[in-house]
């Protein structure tokens, strides 16, 4: 451990992604406790398919995974991005040879104000660290609509339509992608930035998300 890490963990002891319990220093972001209880995918579940094409999920959207997820999202914990971004990526192994870059839903500016940062980036760095592939921002989020967990499905498909666009300079052009987003629910926003990409001359969209809810997306 280099001493400024040594010394940050002194003024910021880690704790855990999920449940916040301090922890030592083998246990890589999450605690032993917790890991055992990890609702992950299995089955159908595990690879969702629609407008976006296939993603693969990671967990299930539940019990103490939607509690790190609320944190990291909501909880001002962005740490927790890192404890979850191996899982991320072992799930979209599964796209091996598939995509040339990773990249991610993006947050709204205001968003980004409010949080002070966009998780979606932070698990799309992360678990491209991880997947050594360059992680890159190629999409942006022209307004802040209402959030999607407030909608039924119509409404989300309506809410997201012409939200996203090309980040100014993105290298989409004949080139694959891993989109990365926190959680899949109806699928109408990773839809809509895989759509977004694919316009802008995307040669293969794949997806990875980091928990749905069981049977959805």
């Amino acid at each position: 451990m280099r001493a400024l890490d040594w010394f940050l963990d002194l003024l910021f002891p880690p704790k855990c992604a999920l449940c916040g319990r301090l922890l030592d220093g083998e246990e890589g972001g999450i605690c032993g406790g917790c890991r055992q209880q990890l609702p992950f995918t299995t089955g159908a579940d595990s690879l969702r398919a629609g407008a976006f094409g296939q993603c693969a999920v990671a967990f299930r959207y539940e019990g103490a995974v939607k509690d790190g997820i609320h944190a990291l999202k909501f909880g001002g914990r962005p740490a927790a991005a890192r404890a979850f971004a191996p899982y991320l990526a072992a799930a979209a192994e599964r796209f091996a040879g598939e995509f040339d870059a990773v990249t991610y839903v993006p947050v709204s500016r205001e968003r980004l104000r409010q949080r002070g940062y966009d998780q979606s980036r932070l698990l799309a760095e992360a678990a491209a660290a991880l997947l050594q592939a360059p992680a890159e921002r190629t999409l942006e989020k022209l307004r802040d609509n209402p959030a999607q967990s407030t909608l039924s499905a119509r409404e989300r498909q309506v809410n997201v339509a012409g939200v996203y666009a090309p980040a100014p300079g993105a290298a989409i052009a004949g080139r694959r992608f891993l989109l990365i987003d926190d959680v899949l629910t109806t699928g109408s926003t990773l839809s809509a930035c895989a759509d977004t990409l694919r316009q802008a001359g995307a040669a293969s969209v794949v997806c990875a998300a980091l928990a749905a809810p069981r049977g959805g997306g």
